[in-house]
């Protein structure tokens, strides 16, 4: 009884580790297009073990806490001040000024190093 304890601690433990921000939508560590809603990008250097996220053409068309940045054709990537503020993304992620998709000028958003 006391091992099935704290395992079911541990768990919710672990679970609360990561970023409610982060799902199928966007966030989620991916390999495939199918491992996500929209797609991915691949595992290299801009998105450390894969990033699922849509495809877009203005802010609007992002989850609150994200910007259309104008790579790959238009993604949204999570918005940030801070490396700090990419954290829950894992340690090879920081905050990167990036040109915005709809307009002139940069955004500040998590990106691989």
């Amino acid at each position: 009884m006391r091992t099935a304890l704290v395992a079911m601690i541990a768990l919710f433990g672990a679970a609360g580790c990561q970023s409610e921000d982060v799902s199928r939508e966007l966030g989620a560590r991916c390999a495939a297009s199918r491992d996500c809603d929209d797609r991915c990008l691949p595992p290299g250097q801009d998105y450390p073990d894969g990033f699922c996220t849509l495809s877009c053409n203005t802010t609007n068309e992002c989850p609150m806490s994200a910007s259309c940045a104008d790579r790959e054709g238009g993604v949204c990537l999570f918005d940030c001040a801070v490396d700090a503020d990419c954290a829950f993304l894992g340690a090879a992620w920081t905050c990167k000024d990036t040109d915005a998709r709809e307009a002139e000028g940069n955004i500040k958003v998590c990106r691989g190093d």
